[in-house]
């Protein structure tokens, strides 16, 4: 399957890019100047119930996710912007600042309600919302492929982290069990992949796993 998207350099500055709802994706994703990054993506040596061969490595996890655009495009933006708790024009959350500001999940409104609603995605999806767990780099490439009668553009999301179980998965549930975007997703299929870290000189990608 077929899929694209912007690569980091395509723009005159950093730009994060946009899915095909239209909403900028990947704000929070953690960055290589980042103190943790390393941490958060790679396998350290002798990292507790990791093989050997993974030492420098990390795991993918990609999820085929058909958007369901028709329903989508039929909410207000106002409507979009609560689902994501954040603005379709720049990314920002929704309780002010740029697309990099904090997320103010106690700030309130005038009629009393939390200003990122309880059920957002960028609320329920937050590090602080989960017991301070940052557990990935996502990536969205689009795809025009196989589109069905009633159904438009799906969308191929990866992410990649050495701690699936323990931030990944415990995250995704909780997506699962109260995200006011899954109306508008539909998960099809998915994978976990080892990736193994990158060769030194006079090996080649994968030898301490294939030669054991």
């Amino acid at each position: 399957m077929n899929g694209f998207n912007r690569s980091a350099g395509a723009t005159a500055r950093p730009m994060t890019s946009r899915n095909l709802m239209g909403q900028v994706d990947g704000s929070r994703n953690p960055k290589p100047s980042d103190p943790d990054f390393d941490r958060r993506i790679f396998v350290p040596a002798g990292a507790a119930g990791a093989e050997e061969w993974m030492a420098g490595g990390s795991y993918a996890v990609v999820r085929r996710i058909r958007m369901l655009l028709d329903d989508w495009e039929k909410l207000p933006l106002g409507e979009q912007e609560k689902v994501i708790g954040r603005r379709k024009s720049d990314g920002a959350p929704l309780t002010g600042g740029a697309e990099t500001a904090a997320l103010d999940l106690n700030k309130r409104g005038p009629d009393g309600g939390t200003v990122i609603p309880d059920n957002a995605h960028a609320r329920i999806s937050a590090p602080e919302q989960n017991g301070g767990r940052r557990c990935c780099a996502g990536r969205s490439p689009s795809t025009t492929a196989s589109v069905r009668t009633g159904l438009r553009t799906p969308v191929s999301s990866s992410s990649a982290g050495r701690r699936t179980r323990s931030g990944f998965v415990p995250v995704q549930r909780k997506l699962d069990r109260g995200d006011a975007l899954s109306p508008f997703v539909r998960h099809e299929s998915s994978g976990l992949f080892a990736v193994p870290g990158g060769s030194a000189e006079g090996e080649y990608v994968g030898q301490r796993l294939l030669e054991a």
